[in-house]
């Protein structure tokens, strides 16, 4: 019952809003209920395929400590990073004497075993095969911070439970599924004449658009297709299969097929090209509504568009339901039920017989309504996109058309595969030339952050009224001109209503902005091994630290994910305490890699200047334009009601080691006051509370970051006694070499009272305060 009540609520009120739509129709009563219906028996069985994942990790859990067998047959495998990815489903898996079934499972197995690789090419297995495999098993990682990509949820929607280290592969059934391997080996062979034939980085572009096959996808491009909002091009989806499947249907009925035969034959086209392309969720849907089409076609029945996604979604959710949390996935639905909703509202309000008015209604459409899904699951929202859509999308079908003619015409002569390629090359160069050239632009890529579900449902309710009230607007029209012939001539002009689209399309983007902070907010990272804490006050950003020791991509994977979800694209001020890798690596990645995130200030450590990493750091900085300070005791900032002061070291100190550099900051907003102490030992800790004025600012501090990750050499029994703080945080990485924290340092922790939070159990913490009031909460919790 309390699941009915909470997350079934903003659902069940919207199924309610169709049932009360349905009754102002008119329409029959049992048609009515039946989005209630389903709304209640899909949380059914939601719940029941969320109670088998339950059971399904506790088995995972249970084989991840030892050594393990595995068999099962071979559903995909691919070569990646040096070494051998084999997806197997229907597993037996024995731990010691016990047996367990295990429905997927990743393999990766490195390239030691000449009958499975050689020559860089996978030679000997094939899929369908039944293999035996030997290894570790282990649990996908959850997202442990704002932000982080979830490996546990994206590959729980694609039915596999965990990954498996192998040690030792053998093939025990060598039947190979003969249709299955026939298309991956006719896939394979595209791919080899791609990069044959074109440079590379086309050859990357088109195996993906062509093939479905993003790996060879350059980095890159790759990014620069997604910050113009135009990555959903390189995916294979209903553009593909229409294109396909309609031109292969036609040709068919032009040499004289019947409705039936050519819809049968158009319908086993798209389903082995979806399984050719790797049958994701996208390209099921684009199956399931080409197949539903030609159906209606042969029945003589009209194609419904709204109903065929909706039986898609239906049979994806059945297969699947977790599958439908996943962003791809509510992309996809969510630009068809655009064009099949909003897109004919707002074609019918500028004019149907307009030039380019089914195009800019549809983009329009699309935009609108994906906009909110690519700001939740990406935080960004590609300003210019709708525009580059409207030019780059009618060419696509040219790219698509490029990559087939190398593939079916390099089969038989290598020169007219190169030829072939010429139209998608250029077309291709001419994306890249029009996607850099908009990175100037202002606003052309805006960072707003996951947005709260209170904007996202009034952004909803605003969309909904707002093509209501056009539709009413056209109807009014109608009226008007069928009084009056005349009236035509006086009504708003095409090229104001395209106007008035703009300026919608903007307001709605207004509307997704986020506001500033309430209060203070402060997020201690889970970086692993080191520390990173992101403090946010009104629109203003401080980081103090990031780096990390144990996580090698930091910057890239945690720390610029976290501040985009955050909706942060410029930090004011950036304090490294000290010159340690675990304190700065991901900082330094934000300064010389990441063109979305800014840092206007870089406050180092005076003590540290002479240190090869600061230097480092240093010079990355001066070459973004960023300000470089050295601080020392006594220094300190203040924005939006935040202070920040430098207690120690000041410049007449003498630290002997790089822990001792550390900056020892005091954050004071209102009555919560906040001690973050880097890496410090007991040495710096006594000079510290020698010192008067210090130890009286010590005394005011409630809230303390454990230094050096909870070492046994930090946080003495002096200095807690001085600062007596009411909670503390400790960063550090599960199962570090060094034991932190330390058992003792929690015990003088407990003794005074003190209530402790650990980013090694409970992911990044998250405190909020007004001031007054003070709120934690971890983000794995």
């Amino acid at each position: 019952m309390l699941v009915l009540t909470s997350w079934l609520l903003i659902p069940a009120f919207f199924a309610a809003g169709v049932v009360l739509y349905g009754y102002w129709r008119g329409r029959n009563r049992l048609w009515v209920l039946l989005p209630l219906l389903f709304l209640y028996l899909g949380a059914a069985w939601a719940g029941y395929d969320g109670r088998k994942w339950e059971e399904r990790e506790r088995i995972i859990e249970e084989l991840s400590a030892g050594y393990v067998e595995a068999e099962g047959r071979v559903s995909s495998f691919e070569e990646k990073n040096g070494s051998l990815q084999i997806v197997i489903k229907e597993n037996r898996v024995w731990k010691q004497d016990t047996y367990y079934f295990v429905s997927g499972l990743m393999v990766s197995v490195k390239p030691f075993n000449p009958q499975i690789i050689g020559d860089s090419k996978v030679k000997g297995l094939r899929l369908g095969q039944l293999i035996k495999v030997k290894g570790e098993v282990q649990p996908f990682s959850s997202a442990r911070n704002p932000g982080e990509f979830d490996s546990k949820e994206y590959y729980q929607g694609l039915g596999i439970d965990g990954k498996f280290s192998g040690k030792e592969l053998e093939i025990l059934d060598s039947r190979e599924d003969p249709l299955l391997d026939g298309i991956r080996q006719a896939r394979e062979w595209g791919r080899s004449l791609l990069y044959k034939y074109t440079s590379k980085e086309d050859a990357g572009v088109l195996t993906a658009a062509v093939l479905g096959d993003t790996s060879g996808l350059p980095e890159d491009i790759k990014s620069l297709y997604q910050k113009n909002g135009i990555s959903h091009l390189l995916a294979i989806s209903g553009m593909h299969m229409s294109f396909l499947g309609l031109a292969f249907y036609r040709i068919l009925r032009k040499a004289g097929l019947g409705l039936g035969g050519a819809g049968l034959a158009g319908a086993v086209l798209v389903v082995l090209y979806g399984i050719l392309t790797g049958s994701g969720p996208s390209v099921v849907r684009a199956v399931i509504m080409m197949s539903v089409a030609f159906l209606a076609a042969y029945l003589g029945r009209t194609y419904d568009l709204l109903s065929s996604t909706s039986l898609a979604l239906l049979l994806i959710g059945l297969k699947s339901p977790m599958l439908l949390m996943n962003g791809g996935v509510q992309l996809s639905f969510g630009a068809v039920y655009a064009i099949g909703w909003a897109g004919p509202i707002l074609e019918n309000w500028l004019g149907k017989k307009k030039i380019l008015s089914s195009a800019i209604s549809t983009g329009v459409a699309v935009q609108l309504v994906t906009m909110p899904i690519t700001l939740y699951h990406f935080y960004q929202i590609p300003f210019y996109g709708v525009f580059l859509n409207l030019l780059l999308i009618p060419l696509m079908d040219w790219v698509v058309c490029s990559g087939i003619g190398v593939i079916f015409l390099g089969s038989f002569s290598p020169l007219l595969g190169i030829g072939a390629a010429g139209t998608g090359h250029y077309i291709l160069a001419f994306y890249e030339w029009i996607c850099k050239s908009m990175e100037g632009l202002p606003g052309y890529c805006l960072t707003f952050g996951r947005p709260e579900s209170g904007r996202l449902a009034a952004y909803g309710l605003i969309l909904f009224a707002g093509m209501s009230c056009l539709n009413v607007w056209k109807g009014y029209e109608a009226k008007r001109s069928g009084e009056n012939k005349e009236e035509k001539k006086k009504g708003i002009s095409y090229g104001l209503k395209v106007l008035f689209l703009a300026g919608m399309y903007c307001f709605c983007i207004l509307l997704l902005k986020p506001g500033p902070v309430n209060g203070l907010e402060a997020v201690f990272l889970d970086v692993g091994q080191g520390d990173g804490i992101l403090l946010r006050a009104g629109r203003s950003v401080v980081l103090v630290d990031g780096g990390s020791s144990s996580k090698k991509s930091l910057g890239k994977y945690s720390l610029e994910p976290c501040l985009k979800s955050m909706g942060v694209p410029v930090i004011q001020y950036a304090f490294i305490s000290h010159g340690d890798q675990d304190h700065l690596s991901g900082v330094a990645y934000l300064l010389e890699s990441s063109e979305d995130i800014k840092i206007e200030n870089l406050m180092l450590p005076h003590h540290g200047r002479e240190d090869e990493a600061i230097k480092r750091l240093e010079e990355l900085a001066r070459r973004r334009g960023t300000k470089v300070k050295y601080v020392a005791g006594g220094d300190g900032v203040q924005v939006e009601g935040l202070r920040i002061t430098c207690l120690y070291p000041g410049k007449e100190d003498r630290p002997e080691t790089t822990n001792e550099e550390s900056e020892v900051l005091k954050m004071d907003y209102g009555n919560c006051r906040m001690l973050f102490t880097g890496d410090m030992e007991e040495r710096g800790e006594g000079q510290l509370l020698e010192r008067t004025g210090e130890k009286r600012m010590l005394a005011e501090v409630n809230v303390l970051k454990v230094a050096h990750h909870g070492s046994k050499y930090s946080s003495g029994e002096a200095f807690l006694d001085a600062i007596k703080p009411r909670w503390a945080v400790v960063s550090y990485g599960i199962g570090n070499s060094y034991g932190h924290p330390h058992q003792e340092v929690l015990d003088r922790l407990e003794e005074r009272g003190t209530e402790v939070f650990k980013t090694g159990e409970g992911g990044a913490i998250k405190m909020w305060t007004d001031g007054e009031r003070i709120r934690f909460e971890s983000f794995v919790d």
